[in-house]
């Protein structure tokens, strides 16, 4: 009678604490559905919704196994009335649960060994670390130290090697008990291959995704409603000489714009009112570049806007080459205006020069005579200035052929000759007698050679209203080398850098256009040459144009 009663009290007091444990699971299960537990313990990280669902009750199943066990060992019941309790509730659990002592595996349940694909005979007596990878075998045996010190209940994952010798993941948890008198260790094991699969291949997936962002040459963030970058590439990093990480939760417009709020004509602000994509385009100073930024908005769950992509190209090139493509129609133009106005001239000064020379032929006094001759020299050469803009207003093909680099100066110092000498500009001339020919465009040549001259003239008339330049030639042997040497202020050595650059000039505002060394640079690169500027301020400037010899 005392022993049925015993038996009942038994197992009335396990009734209690089955029920009780699967209320708690009820609870915790509810409560991470409810909470949101998955988010608070993993934060961010890249983990599918469903598998950290499954890990979470994963964690809340294998604890209330421990906690269930470890009431078992608490009721004051016989060990062999234990064991077969521990066996009960084992074979009844959709978790694998074994028992090691002495470091044998002494109790393994169904589960486990459909885990393990080995049967029981295989396993029970076996080395439990002899499933274990080999690479956490020791984390796996400090794991097991820690538990029996301080009787852990925290889940730990690792790699187990089946039967077959496939590779898989698990995770388990630990507690202390006493089976069949002595100290052993029970485990609580469940596989999550494929739930780590999935984290590989997310997590495969991010880098490939943050390798892409990382590797676009655009400069391109994430900005949120308080103008708060959350995510930036190298790119965009690299153009404000910070690391990526530097500019999480700075403000837009104080890192790029150097401004305390928002500018005008921000993109951001646009979308954010709009709620749609905008695109601007402006000079960025601090940038010292044209850019194009568009924005695109991202809306939240209750359809509000929570942030926008942004992404910044560089335009100047293409603001640069539309600037061109202006300033070539405005000299067509020009040129057109030129050749009206040549042909034009061309016949009154026909006329001059005829009639002055059919007078001079005639006898006329000594006085008259000299002042018909200069009549007719004036005329002649406005008449050669005439043909010098019908050349320059002809359109021309570049047609590379064998030309000498000598008649080329000297024609381009004899269409410069009066400007020269109103300006009171010296030149002096030491062109080599032995100069090869080069394979070259007569008139690009002409039009390099001209712009130099010309540049050399401005900034020794601004200097000190006149001055003297100097023109060479020498064979150096593989090359013929033109050069133009003038007394004008020099050139500053910041701006001997991006003196070849496109609308770089250092004329005063309106006296340039910044394409002039530009256009020379082209062609005579485009020639295989090259051409280079020497200059120290104070000193002069020297140009220097040197072409292969064929």
């Amino acid at each position: 009678m005392k022993l049925e009663i015993r038996q009942r009290s038994v197992a009335n007091r396990i009734t209690i604490i089955c029920i009780e444990s699967l209320v708690l699971v009820a609870l915790l299960i509810v409560a991470n559905h409810v909470i949101d537990i998955p988010s608070m313990i993993f934060g961010t990280a890249p983990v599918p919704a469903n598998w950290v669902g499954v890990s979470i009750d994963l964690f809340f199943i294998l604890a209330v196994g421990v906690f269930t066990v470890y009431w078992i060992s608490r009721l004051d019941i016989g060990r062999r009335q234990a064991e077969e309790l521990y066996h009960t509730l084992a074979n009844s659990s959709t978790v694998g649960v074994y028992i090691v002592q002495d470091g044998k595996f002494r109790l393994v349940n169904p589960q486990f060994q459909k885990y393990m694909d080995y049967t029981e005979e295989e396993l029970l007596g076996k080395d439990s670390l002899s499933i274990v990878h080999n690479g956490d075998r020791e984390m796996v045996k400090r794991s097991a130290i820690a538990m029996l010190k301080r009787n852990r209940l925290d889940p730990y994952e690792f790699r187990v090697t089946l039967k077959s010798g496939k590779m898989i993941w698990a995770m388990e948890t630990v507690t202390s008990i006493n089976y069949g008198g002595k100290r052993a260790v029970l485990g609580n094991f469940m596989d999550i291959t494929e739930r780590k699969q999935a984290e590989e291949k997310l997590r495969q997936a991010a880098e490939e995704w943050r390798t892409t962002f990382d590797s676009i040459t655009e400069q391109i963030s994430i900005v949120d409603r308080d103008f708060r970058f959350t995510r930036v590439n190298k790119t965009l990093a690299a153009a404000v000489k910070m690391k990526p990480g530097e500019l999480i939760g700075k403000r837009c417009y104080e890192v790029v714009h150097r401004t305390e709020a928002p500018v005008p004509a921000c993109p951001h602000s646009r979308s954010l009112e709009l709620k749609q994509p905008v695109t601007r385009e402006f000079f960025e100073p601090n940038l010292g570049i044209y850019q194009e930024v568009s924005t695109s908005p991202i809306f939240g769950d209750s359809g509000e806007i929570v942030a926008s992509v942004h992404v910044a190209r560089d335009v100047s090139e293409r603001r640069k080459m539309q600037q061109q493509l202006v300033i070539a129609d405005r000299l067509a133009s020009i040129g057109e205006l030129a050749a009206g106005i040549a042909h034009e001239l061309n016949n009154p000064l026909t006329s001059v020069i005829g009639f002055s020379q059919l007078v001079l032929n005639g006898e006329v006094t000594d006085e008259v005579k000299k002042d018909l001759e200069v009549v007719c020299h004036e005329a002649q050469r406005a008449a050669h200035v005439v043909k010098n803009l019908l050349a320059f207003a002809r359109k021309h093909v570049p047609v590379k052929k064998l030309v000498n680099i000598n008649e080329i100066i000297e024609k381009v110092l004899d269409i410069r000759t009066y400007e020269q000498r109103v300006s009171n500009i010296k030149v002096a001339t030491h062109l080599a007698s032995d100069l090869p020919e080069v394979m070259a465009d007569y008139f690009q040549l002409q039009q390099v050679f001209i712009n130099i001259v010309i540049n050399a003239e401005y900034f020794m008339i601004e200097e000190h209203k006149g001055g003297f330049l100097t023109v060479a030639t020498e064979n150096t042997g593989n090359t013929v080398r033109a050069s133009f040497t003038d007394d004008g202020p020099g050139i500053a050595e910041e701006a001997l850098e991006h003196l070849f650059d496109p609308f770089f000039t250092t004329k005063e505002v309106g006296k340039g256009t910044g394409l002039g060394l530009s256009i020379c640079h082209g062609i005579i690169t485009e020639h295989g040459g090259r051409i280079i500027a020497e200059s120290k301020p104070g000193k002069g400037a020297t140009f220097v144009v040197e072409l292969p010899i064929v």
